[in-house]
């Protein structure tokens, strides 16, 4: 009888240790990404697979590891196909030409889906002529979501006034939370790498929107368009400015103290044929400001508010800031208001639905 219970017990502890062990070694590790599937031929799913590249002011190469790391954490593979660099005299990542071919391979490329700008900084607009050359044959390609903001912006008016496709305003591949994380950088701290995916792939609402003239609340529905002003502002009188008569603009900058921004809003009141269906502000103030200097801001925007026949918003979540919320540009975006109401709400449809 003894003998049988100890031979009972001891194939009770067997089993549960078999159970154990198979139980453990079906368990999904954390630090996997749970829907990174390769398809047939074992090749990485396109939806989580990230094309670096930067075609404006030279980057620092130590951090692709880090940025490699950071995209990781969030289920994502990075390819650097597109990213090199040969710095010239002026910091730009290499010559105007070589910039806009390793560009334009980039955007004719049938692998590529989603095409990070690493950094942004300078030199993009000077691509103009080579990107112009192309236009065909990268339109006949399949559209690619271009991913950045500050000097990305010349590369967003490109691809959404003259090859017609929508991009996203935001976080740089260098600068976000979860590059926060590991390198201490400030810029765009609390806007991740998911912030920016979910806007694609859901859609976005924001609250918080500061109607600044009488006609902002009647709200205001177009399409998204801009970034950087001053990128935008690049355009205007050039053959390459585009019409701006169905366009909700955002708009941000950095290092413009406020009688600079007065001088650039008072361009727009003088501007001709300017007549967007909005203008939403964003950040213009460093973040290390104190509360007054920061408000010095929103008074030179509110000026300018009060002498548009156009609906006139701020915003100052979207920028070179500690926050950079994603906006999908080429793409419809409405503002919502309620004259009860301090504030203003916009929202926008997702990109693509999973």
């Amino acid at each position: 009888m003894r003998l049988s219970l100890i031979f009972i017990l001891a194939s009770s502890t067997l089993l549960i240790f078999n159970y154990s062990a198979i139980a453990s070694s079906s368990h999904i590790n954390p630090s996997q990404p749970c829907c990174e599937k390769p398809n047939r031929g074992g090749v990485l799913s396109s939806d989580k697979l990230i094309y670096l590249i930067s075609i404006s002011s030279q980057y620092d190469e130590s951090i692709i590891p880090k940025i490699k790391k950071a995209f990781s954490s969030s289920g994502y593979s990075i390819d650097t196909t597109y990213l090199h660099q040969n710095p010239t005299p002026l910091g730009y990542t290499d010559t105007d030409k070589a910039r806009a071919d390793t560009l334009i391979k980039a955007m004719t490329d049938d692998k590529v889906k989603y095409l990070w700008f690493v950094r942004g900084g300078a030199g993009a607009l000077n691509l103009y002529p080579y990107l112009y050359e192309k236009k065909e044959e990268i339109a006949k390609s399949t559209p690619k979501v271009l991913i950045g903001f500050s000097d990305v912006t010349a590369i967003h008016y490109y691809v959404n006034n003259v090859i017609k496709w929508p991009s996203v305003h935001g976080i740089l591949a260098s600068y976000n939370m979860e590059m926060h994380a590991i390198t201490g950088s400030k810029i765009n701290m609390y806007s991740s790498i998911n912030d920016t995916l979910a806007a694609i792939f859901k859609g976005s609402t924001y609250s918080g929107v500061s109607p600044m003239n009488s006609v902002a609340y009647a709200g205001a529905i177009g399409v998204a368009s801009g970034g950087n002003l001053t990128l935008v502002q690049s355009f205007f009188s050039t053959k390459y400015e585009d019409n701006y008569s169905k366009k909700i603009l955002l708009l941000e900058d950095v290092d413009e103290n406020p009688r600079q921004l007065d001088r650039t809003l008072h361009q727009l009141l003088y501007k001709r044929d300017f007549h967007p269906k909005a203008i939403i502000f964003g950040q213009f103030y460093k973040d290390d400001m104190d509360k007054k200097d920061k408000e010095i801001y929103k008074y030179t925007i509110s000026n300018f508010a009060k002498k548009t026949n156009y609906p006139v918003y701020y915003y100052p979540e979207f920028g070179h800031g500690y926050t950079n919320t994603p906006f999908i540009l080429s793409k419809r975006l409405e503002i919502d208001c309620n004259i009860k109401y301090e504030y203003c709400s916009l929202k926008q449809p997702p990109l693509y639905r999973h």
